[in-house]
């Protein structure tokens, strides 16, 4: 089951994903899906005892944006391993 709902862009966010997705529900429903299963990771996390923040989040980010870039060879195979984790057998890319 779906429902309409409208939502307001900035012109280069709708840009942006008009210009990649073309379907621009798709890509939206998408994006809150894997917030939805990051935020449900880290209730369980969070039960378990591990709290992660958002500055650990950054954090972490920091440093992988520090990183070399790897190829698209390797890219792919990152994707390929993390489709096992994904509901829909589609890893993000």
């Amino acid at each position: 089951m779906t429902r309409r709902i409208t939502i307001s862009l900035p012109d280069d966010v709708a840009a942006y994903v008009e210009r990649t997705q073309g379907n621009t529900s798709g890509f939206i429903a998408g994006i809150l899906r894997r917030k939805m299963r990051a935020d449900s990771l880290r209730e369980q996390w969070a039960q378990l005892g591990y709290v992660v923040s958002d500055e650990d989040i950054e954090r972490t980010r920091a440093r992988l944006a520090a990183l070399p870039p790897i190829s698209d060879e390797q890219h792919a195979r990152n994707l390929e391993w993390l489709r096992q984790f994904d509901d829909e057998g589609t890893a993000a890319a």
